[in-house]
């Protein structure tokens, strides 16, 4: 399909949206800037934006963008992505449905948690509950659902330790039901919802009677460390490579001369080579370009070729030219 074809199919998408929208009472924001709603803070804008905050919602959401055609692109707190100069086109759902329901009387403590809802507040509750195994996600930035799509992980644990069910949404039949969590591919920082269309509504985790303090205690060390080794006040998604076997990306990209590297309002941070800050104003393209820059200088010392854990979304055939991952 042309470019001009795709595009005339993207704005009868649109208005179809637009009428669907106004018939069920769905209320969408028009050209809204994403970047501000991701970490990161760069990127343009999405042509539609849709914010449900129940389960409910998000279902009508989802509903609404299958109807009219058009493949909605689900946005949690923003981490770990990098959105397009010129923006996302189509439908983005930016995700704040947050309910968390814990059953005591469970063998292990079950909880059913919304995918929207942000793993630092979802570690606080379960810690106020004395609820141990969750510590290790006070240092995941993002959503439960972005969480258990990269299988998130830190201080040594993985979202994978403690999952067991996921629902999710199949946008080919528009039906939701539950996996179970061995059905969900997970792997260091892999699972099947990057390799589908699938969208992550719940999930069912495992978790084990523990002392409030100690665990308490445990969240307060994971967050000193992180504030002692991450650019947490300067906006980054996050780490922008994943470690390969054996050893770390931050370690490589400082022994091939990249810390504190700059290309136009990117630079690495010289706080953790594994972090690309954007100045305040900056563009997308800077952070991607920099990254390639990143990853070639490390193939060209070490012959090691790292591979992205950040997610590049949007449009950038339109953003122009840049290498590496799309």
């Amino acid at each position: 399909m042309s470019a001009g074809a795709s595009g005339v199919a993207l704005e009868r998408s649109l208005e179809a949206l637009d009428v669907l929208a106004a018939e069920r009472g769905l209320h969408l924001e028009r050209d809204v800037p994403v970047g501000p709603l991701t970490t990161l803070r760069v990127g343009g804008p999405a042509d539609r934006l849709l914010t449900p905050r129940t389960r409910e919602e998000l279902l009508a959401a989802l509903s609404l963008a299958r109807d009219a055609g058009v493949l909605p692109f689900v946005l949690g707190n923003g981490s770990d992505v990098v959105v397009a100069d010129a923006g996302i086109r189509g439908l983005v759902i930016r995700n704040r449905a947050r309910a968390i329901a814990i059953d005591p009387a469970s063998e292990r403590s079950r909880l059913q948690v919304d995918s929207g809802t942000p793993m630092a507040l979802l570690v606080r509750r379960v810690a106020s509950e004395a609820l141990a195994g969750l510590a290790f996600g006070i240092s995941i930035p993002g959503s439960l659902g972005g969480a258990v799509w990269a299988n998130a992980g830190a201080h040594g644990g993985e979202m994978r330790d403690v999952l067991q069910e996921v629902e999710v949404w199949d946008p080919a039949t528009g039906a939701a039901g539950w996996l179970a969590g061995a059905a969900c591919g997970l792997a260091y920082r892999e699972s099947r919802f990057k390799h589908s269309a699938e969208v992550i509504l719940a999930a069912r985790l495992a978790l084990r009677p523990g002392d409030t303090e100690l665990i308490g205690a445990e969240i307060a060390a994971h967050q000193e460390q992180r504030r002692a080794t991450q650019p947490l006040a300067d906006q980054n998604a996050g780490s922008v490579f994943r470690n390969p076997p054996g050893d770390h990306a931050g370690r490589l990209i400082e022994a091939a001369g990249g810390k504190g590297m700059r290309h136009g309002s990117a630079s690495v941070s010289p706080l953790h080579a594994n972090f690309i800050v954007a100045d305040r104003g900056g563009s997308a393209a800077d952070v991607r370009q920099l990254g390639d820059r990143l990853r070639a200088i490390v193939a060209e010392r070490f012959g090691v070729e790292l591979d992205y854990e950040i997610d590049f979304v949007g449009d950038w055939a339109a953003s122009g030219p840049a290498g590496g991952r799309m």
